[in-house]
């Protein structure tokens, strides 16, 4: 099979990975052997939907890590192109090292990659979308990182290791080498989490978690609006984090996975000032990722996390604008290093009646 020359000798003889069934919210109970295997390994979650462009670029950087046991269980959501094919063609060929979950289309990606961390068995996880390409070094730089945090905090605490990208084109070439400064992305805003419900700072394609933490990350509420955000804040509230400022994913950039939005026809004579669809939006994704927390994880907070979450909720829903916006600037729910966003979202909750009458 093409797809597969070049791969490190060996690479079709590896960890074997234990079955679980779609659903399955509790670990298996794996023999001792496999427990043995498994306390080192890291199992790549890998969601697909009409992938098949990028597909093979992306599953061969990952079997060519230089992290020994690394193993990639897929599910795909769907597609109408050859994207099944090619994951059920690696799985024929490499039996041991990847497996293909099966399951009806959810028409998301958040939850394709829900039902693969329900079904998973490893102790570490990692997330790929599909039209990345993986530095060969990744797991092993992030698994250097992970030891260190299990060193200083112990196994059984939720632990998350994640990294910066460098964005690039369809062919690969740099457009940036760092997303970070690309996006203005603060990492050490993960350990402020009013600044964090504002803003995600980790990236999926770039995770590495622990077991502990996959745990509390189910079940995800419908509210979490995606599955890095929602990791993100679990770690924020409950564990322990490290970034890593080096890239560890080309983070490709082409036709399909760019968007863009058109002013409806019913707003074309409302001044732009007074436009809020936008900054609503931004503001509802906090809100409900604010909710989902809270749904799930409410009674565990302690009393300083609770009043932070009641206070972003109290920022839009208090009769009075003056109490919205002081609330907003007293809390501190600002985007890092962006004016016009955060005057935006202040002009947003001072004039939010008229924001409810236009939506």
């Amino acid at each position: 099979m093409n797809s597969l020359r070049g791969l490190p000798s060996g690479s079709e003889r590896n960890f074997e990975w234990p079955s679980a069934p779609i659903g399955n919210q509790r670990r298996l109970q794996l023999s001792p052997s496999e427990q043995r295997s498994a306390a080192s390994a890291v199992q790549v979650l890998l969601a697909t939907y009409n992938g098949e462009r990028f597909l093979r670029e992306q599953i061969d950087s990952i079997l060519r890590q230089t992290y020994p046991h690394v193993g990639i269980l897929a599910r795909d959501d769907g597609s109408t192109d050859g994207t099944l094919g090619i994951l059920t063609e690696y799985a024929h060929q490499l039996p041991e090292r990847f497996r293909v979950v099966q399951g009806p289309p959810t028409g998301n990606a958040k939850w394709n990659f829900l039902h693969l961390l329900e079904a998973s068995t490893a102790d570490y996880l990692a997330f790929a979308d599909q039209d990345d390409v993986w530095t060969t070094g990744k797991i092993e730089l992030e698994m250097e990182a992970m030891n260190r945090l299990q060193h200083a905090h112990g196994s059984a605490s939720p632990l998350l290791v994640f990294s910066d990208l460098s964005v690039v084109d369809e062919k690969l070439n740099t457009l940036n080498p760092s997303f970070w400064s690309d996006q203005g992305i603060r990492p050490e805003n993960l350990r402020r989490l009013e600044r964090l419900l504002m803003q995600n700072v980790v990236t999926g394609c770039t995770i590495l978690l622990n077991r502990p933490l996959a745990q509390l990350m189910l079940p995800m509420p419908a509210q979490a609006h995606m599955h890095d955000w929602w990791v993100a804040l679990i770690a924020s509230v409950f564990g322990h984090a490290e970034s890593l400022t080096t890239p560890t994913v080309l983070y490709r950039q082409h036709d399909r996975n760019v968007f863009g939005a058109s002013r409806p026809a019913n707003q074309r004579f409302v001044p732009k000032w007074r436009l809020h669809n936008g900054r609503r939006k931004s503001w509802e994704l906090s809100v409900g990722m604010a909710v989902a927390l809270l749904q799930a994880h409410g009674g565990s907070l302690s009393a300083d996390q609770r009043k932070t979450f009641e206070a972003l909720l109290r920022c839009e829903t208090h009769p009075n604008r003056l109490v919205r916006a002081m609330t907003w600037l007293r809390h501190g729910f600002f985007i890092a290093g962006r004016l016009r966003p955060n005057a935006g979202l202040l002009w947003y909750l001072w004039d939010a009646d008229a924001a409810r009458k236009e939506g």
